[in-house]
């Protein structure tokens, strides 16, 4: 069993991704729940933000984790057996599922078994869940689990998807607070890496970005020009902030907005593959074109006066 564990801002945003209303071919199904109405995310996000606002400085009140189970238990990993893992899970974490609003919502949309759990980081007494360490903590449980239930061990089925939930090699050489500080920005750049490779290339806007995005954690800041263009985007998770072009030169402010003007371009029934891949080959294509220059700039100092290789003439 493997657990990932996210801290989000938006209620409203992570009861319409569980619930998969608009999707209903998903099969998301509700499993348990306590102290929250799921009859509609509406509703849901209405009954956690009502406890919630006995905080209203937490800024990041949702907890978020992805249970997942290998294909081989998905007889066994039934949807009541998921609804008691879920509760187990809690109680491993030091969370009461008796004083806590939380929900457990199962998706169909994968070929192995695997649920969601969302829950309040403000319990029914107005008091605070700890998240700290709480992704090193999930690991422990998760393998607490694995046993008591007799479940196939996660590294048994997928040894490098077991690692994506676990301490980075980065973090386990990490002796010092900076260093440490340093592997989890590293991680947190991965991650947002990982989540704009799906979500990128299917948006039409930073509103649409982010909205995408706040689901897996991650929010997106927009600075823009005095003339409205994209100055600069950056990516925020677990409170880590990472420039878009950190990420890669492709999730740069101004590579984004023309890989939005693509997919605008395209209309409703396109492939969003296409349009960033094409996205990509342009900003190649640019690169190239920039090596080339920079290569008869240094061939000219180093001849001056001689003509220039047929390697970079015009029309070769």
């Amino acid at each position: 069993m493997i657990g990932k564990v996210k801290v989000n801002q938006s209620f409203g945003a992570m009861c319409r991704y569980v619930l998969q209303e608009k999707t209903p071919d998903r099969g998301a199904e509700v499993l348990a729940a306590h102290g929250v109405r799921t009859d509609s995310a509406e509703h849901m996000a209405a009954d956690f933000d009502a406890v919630r606002a006995m905080r209203p400085g937490l800024g990041k009140a949702v907890l978020h984790v992805a249970l997942a189970f290998p294909v081989e238990e998905k007889e066994k990993v039934t949807g009541e057996v998921m609804g008691r893992i879920a509760q187990d899970y809690l109680k491993g974490l030091h969370i009461n599922p008796e004083n806590t609003q939380w929900a457990v919502v199962r998706h169909q949309d994968k070929t192995h078994p695997h649920l969601h759990l969302v829950v309040n980081r403000v319990d029914l007494d107005g008091q605070t869940v700890s998240d700290q360490f709480i992704r090193s903590r999930s690991v422990d449980v998760c393998k607490g689990i694995e046993q008591a239930y007799g479940l196939i061990v996660a590294d048994q089925v997928g040894r490098q998807q077991a690692r994506e939930i676990g301490p980075t090699p980065a973090q386990e050489k990490a002796t010092t607070p900076k260093e440490q500080q340093s592997a989890e920005w590293s991680r947190a750049r991965q991650e947002i890496g990982r989540a704009l490779s799906y979500t990128a290339g299917q948006a039409r806007s930073f509103d649409e970005l982010r909205e995408a995005l706040r689901p897996r954690g991650i929010e997106l800041a927009l600075t823009r020009r005095k003339d409205g263009s994209p100055a600069g985007v950056v990516f925020e998770q677990d409170g880590h902030r990472v420039k878009g072009s950190q990420v890669g030169r492709e999730y740069s402010a101004g590579h984004l907005e023309t890989g939005f003007a693509k997919v605008r371009e395209l209309g409703p029934a396109h492939d969003p593959a296409q349009a960033w891949q094409q996205v990509g080959q342009d900003y190649a294509l640019a690169k190239l074109a920039a090596e080339y220059t920079q290569a008869k700039e240094r061939q000219a100092q180093q001849q001056p006066g001689k003509q220039q290789s047929r390697g970079f003439e015009r029309g070769d």
